[in-house]
C-alpha cells in the first residue's frame, strides 16, 4: 500500500538536514548516477543548497563500487548526498562515512534498508521505484519550492528513466501527480505527437537520423538514407524553400510519414506504437531551445554523462544554454557515431553472443565502453532474435573490473533484473542492482566463471556456447 504521507514526512526530513547544512556553510558533495536522472536529480538539489545560502560539489559515476567511495571518503566533506546510486551499500557507506551522509534513490533496495533513517527511497513507502517516482521526483519533493524550471526537471529525469509506460507513453504514480498538482498555470505542456528528436527545430529526415531512444535500422545516425526514404514515399519535405520539421505535418501527412518508417522496423521489436507518445514541453522556452522539449533534454543529458561531460550536463540543467549550445551539438553527434558503431559491430560479432534458451551474454571487450553498456544493451534487446531473452552485455573497464548491464527483450516478462543482479552481486563480491526493467553489476575480472555460474543458476535451461 502506497503510503504517501510517510514518504512526505520523510523527505521534509531530508530536506532540513540538507538546508541545516547548506546554511552553515557546510563541505557538501551530491554524487551521482551519469544518466539524465541523476543530472537533474543533482541540479535540482544543488538548486535548493544555492537557494539556502550553502554550496556543493557535484560528481558523477557510470557504476558506484567501493574503490569510488574510497576515493570520496580520501576527501572531506560534511555531508555527502548520493543521489541514484548506492542502494544497497549502506553498510559499506557507513563504515567510511559515519553518518555523515544520505542515499536518495529509487532502485531495489534490500530488506535491511528498508527502515533505514539515511535512505530515501520510494519502495520503503510501497511505490514502485520503476515506474512511479524517479530520484529527480524525489528530489524535487525535497526542494519543495515550484518553479517550472526545476518542475520540468523532474520530468526529464523520470522519462530518461523510461517511467513513461501510462497510456500513449505517459508518466504515472506520484511522478505525474506532482506534475498536475503543481502544474496549474500549465507551464508544462502535454500532448500526443511523433517522438522524433528536435521535432520542432530539425528538418524532417535529420529528426529522424537523430532519434536515438529508438535504434531504427538503415536510419538511425543517416540522414540520407532518412532523406530516399521519404522522398520514395511521396511525402513533402520542404514548405517552399524551407525544410519541413515533424511539427509542420498535419496528422493526416504524420500517419504517412509512419507508413514510411514502420518496414525499417524489421528485424526489431518495435513497432507503430513505439514512435509516438505524449511529448512534454516547457512553455516558458522559445521553441528553439534545447531545454524545451522534455525527451531531447533526457537524451541530451544522458549523452554528456556517457560521454564523460556530466559538468556541462548540470550546467545546461542549471541555465547555460547559450554557452553549451556548439558543444553539445558535437557532442551528441559523437556519441551518435560510437553507439552506432557499437551496435552495429555487436550484431554482427556471432563469436561475441552466447545465447540458448532465455538468456545472452554478449562480451562488449575493445568495442562497448564501461559508460555506453545501458544504452547499448538497450537496443540489442530490442531486436527481434532477443524478443524474449534477458540481455546481459559486459566489457572490461579501466581499472581491470567487468562491467554489466542487463535488459529483458519484449517479450520477456515478469523478470526482476535490479533484484537479480544484487543477488548475483553478492556471489560475485561485486557491486549490483537497479530497476525491475534495468539493471547494472560491477566485479573483478577474476570473478567471471562466478558471474557466469551465478546466471546459469538462474536461467537452467541455458547452456552458453
Amino acid at each position: 500500500m502506497e503510503d504517501e504521507k510517510g514518504l512526505l514526512e520523510k523527505s521534509r526530513n531530508f530536506e532540513s538536514r540538507i538546508a541545516g547544512c547548506a546554511k552553515n556553510n557546510e563541505n557538501i558533495l551530491i554524487a551521482s548516477h551519469h544518466d539524465a536522472d541523476g543530472i537533474c536529480a543533482s541540479a535540482i538539489l544543488s538548486d535548493f543548497i544555492y537557494r539556502n545560502k550553502g554550496h556543493a560539489q557535484i560528481r558523477t559515476v557510470s557504476e558506484p563500487n567501493y574503490k569510488f567511495l574510497d576515493r570520496l571518503n580520501s576527501s572531506k566533506f560534511d555531508l555527502i548526498i548520493f543521489v541514484d546510486i548506492c542502494s544497497g551499500l549502506s553498510a559499506e557507506i557507513s563504515k567510511r562515512f559515519g553518518d555523515k551522509w544520505l542515499i536518495i534513490d529509487h532502485h531495489e533496495i534490500p530488506d535491511s534498508e528498508m527502515d533505514h533513517p539515511n535512505i530515501l527511497n520510494p519502495i520503503q513507502f510501497g511505490y514502485d521505484g520503476s515506474t512511479s517516482v524517479s530520484s529527480s521526483t524525489l528530489c524535487y519533493i525535497i526542494a519543495k519550492t515550484f518553479q517550472d524550471r526545476i518542475a520540468f526537471l523532474s520530468v526529464v529525469g523520470a522519462i530518461g528513466d523510461r517511467q513513461d509506460v501510462g497510456p500513449r507513453r505517459s508518466l504515472v504514480g506520484l511522478n505525474a501527480r506532482l506534475l498536475d498538482g503543481d502544474n496549474q498555470d500549465r507551464a508544462i505542456d502535454s500532448k500526443f505527437d511523433l517522438l522524433f528528436s528536435s521535432r520542432e527545430t530539425k528538418p524532417i529526415h535529420e529528426s529522424i537520423a537523430g532519434t536515438l531512444t529508438l535504434f531504427i535500422p538503415g536510419l538511425t545516425g543517416n540522414k540520407d538514407a532518412c532523406l530516399a526514404s521519404l522522398r520514395g514515399a511521396g511525402i513533402e519535405i520542404k514548405a517552399s524553400t524551407r525544410w519541413k520539421t515533424v511539427a509542420d505535418y498535419s496528422e493526416e501527412e504524420k500517419q504517412k510519414l509512419l507508413e514510411a518508417i514502420v518496414p525499417h522496423l524489421s528485424g526489431t521489436t518495435y513497432t507503430v506504437e513505439d514512435l509516438v507518445g505524449s511529448v512534454y514541453s516547457l512553455n516558458t522556452r522559445d521553441e528553439f531551445s534545447i531545454t524545451r522539449d522534455a525527451r531531447d533534454l533526457s537524451l541530451i543529458l544522458s549523452v554528456c554523462g556517457r560521454m564523460g561531460k556530466a559538468g556541462l550536463a548540470v550546467s545546461l540543467c542549471l541555465g547555460d544554454e547559450a554557452l553549451l549550445a556548439n558543444d553539445l551539438e558535437q557532442i551528441v553527434s559523437d556519441y551518435r557515431v560510437e553507439l552506432t558503431r557499437s551496435v552495429q559491430t555487436l550484431v554482427q560479432s556471432e563469436d561475441r553472443i552466447s545465447e540458448k534458451g532465455d538468456c545472452a551474454i554478449i562480451v562488449g571487450d575493445g568495442i562497448v565502453s564501461e559508460r555506453m553498456t545501458g544504452a547499448v544493451c538497450q537496443i540489442i534487446s530490442s531486436h527481434f532474435r532477443f524478443r524474449n531473452k534477458v540481455v546481459f552485455l559486459r566489457t572490461t573497464t579501466q581499472d581491470g573490473d567487468v562491467k554489466t548491464s542487463a535488459r529483458c527483450g519484449k517479450e520477456r516478462l515478469n523478470v526482476d533484473l535490479g533484484n537479480m543482479l544484487r543477488e548475483i552481486a553478492t556471489e560475485t563480491a561485486g557491486v549490483g542492482g537497479g530497476l525491475k526493467n534495468a539493471a547494472g553489476l560491477r566485479f573483478s575480472i577474476a570473478k567471471q566463471q562466478e558471474f557466469q555460474q551465478a546466471v546459469l543458476a538462474r536461467f537452467p535451461a541455458t547452456r552458453l556456447n
